[in-house]
């Protein structure tokens, strides 16, 4: 028996042996499960025991639903731009940048299966806010049957893969597995861009090389590219440095396909608090729309404020937008 087991977990594990009940062992095992001490001597453990619950929330489904409902965890509903869901094997750093990233109360632990449901937080692209969900790893022997109903709902990915772990070329292949499984693909793309519609359900994705800054880390990330070959966009990332955690807030954000443009009013300051997020490729026109609907059908012409513009020029209502830009409408 591993050392260090605490006395509740032991009477919990009593409850569960004598349990006569279909309930009384899933709420036994439910709070084993809470019980169990967490280092990296209770990992198979810890996976055991997941397992048990799983199959007893599939037996009460086949008996008509009540427990396996009343057990299921609530989908985290998206929040800001959108939802960006964490997926990766054990020990992939999802954590790490949830911690670096937001303020979500995650546990950062060198050791498997520390994350034993999804936690939501709200992470910071320059003036806009994406959800991030931290959530079960991922693993060959064990997949939490919780975890795929919060992927299915979610708008985007990252997938995370170890640089610095030794079965980092095999990670992606787990959760592709798993997913598959699911009927879930992650691609290239953006939400604008790729379908919600059809079978399976695709998620626009890249994927997240955590612990970038590992000694092994640059021959790991041109070996995971070779094996990997271009199905996803890679994006080195360490929670040690800054520049790259921007990066890969930045990439969330473009998981969206959006861009950001500031409202002016004639003769006063751009509104830089609350940014209109309309699709890349979008026009001044759609942007007026945006604003309000009487300024799409009354449009006139715009004046733009941007990067490689001169100040307030004058465009038409075909412009293509662009991310920071400030345009002052004017009707017709």
């Amino acid at each position: 028996m591993p050392a260090n087991l605490t006395l509740q977990y032991l009477q919990a594990e009593e409850r569960y042996k004598a349990a006569k009940t279909h309930e009384e062992r899933v709420a036994a095992l439910e709070e084993m499960i809470r019980e169990l001490p967490k280092h990296k001597h209770t990992e198979k453990m810890f996976a055991d025991l997941k397992s048990r619950r799983a199959k007893l929330l599939k037996e009460g489904e086949a008996r008509g639903g009540g427990p396996a409902r009343h057990q299921a965890e609530a989908l985290i509903k998206p929040e800001g731009v959108g939802q960006v869901i964490l997926l990766g094997a054990p020990n992939t750093g999802k954590s790490a940048l949830m911690a670096a990233l937001t303020n979500a109360p995650v546990e950062v632990t060198d050791y498997p299966f520390a994350t034993r449901k999804a936690i939501p937080g709200m992470m910071r692209h320059e003036d806009v806010r994406v959800q991030l969900v931290d959530t079960p790893s991922i693993a060959p022997e064990f997949l939490d049957p919780f975890l795929m109903p919060q992927v299915h709902a979610a708008d985007a990915a990252v997938l995370c893969v170890d640089l610095g772990a030794p079965e980092c070329l095999d990670q992606p292949a787990w959760v592709q597995a798993a997913l598959g499984e699911s009927n879930v693909e992650l691609v290239p793309g953006t939400v604008e861009t790729v379908s919600k519609q059809g079978s399976p359900r695709r998620l626009p994705a890249f994927v997240a090389c955590t612990h970038a800054d590992h000694p092994d880390g640059p021959t790991a990330l041109d070996l995971l590219r070779e094996v990997m070959g271009d199905a996803l966009p890679f994006l080195p990332v360490s929670v040690n440095d800054p520049a790259s955690l921007a990066a890969f807030s930045k990439a969330c954000f473009g998981l969206f396909g959006l861009v950001r443009v500031y409202s002016k009013q004639p003769g006063r300051e751009a509104d830089r608090n609350d940014p209109f997020l309309v699709p890349i490729g979008a026009s001044v026109l759609d942007f007026a729309g945006k604003v309000h609907r009487d300024l799409r059908e009354r449009f006139g012409y715009a004046r733009v404020w941007g990067e490689g513009k001169y100040e307030g020029q004058r465009v038409a209502r075909d412009y293509p937008v662009r991310d920071g830009d400030v345009i002052e409408l004017h009707t017709a």
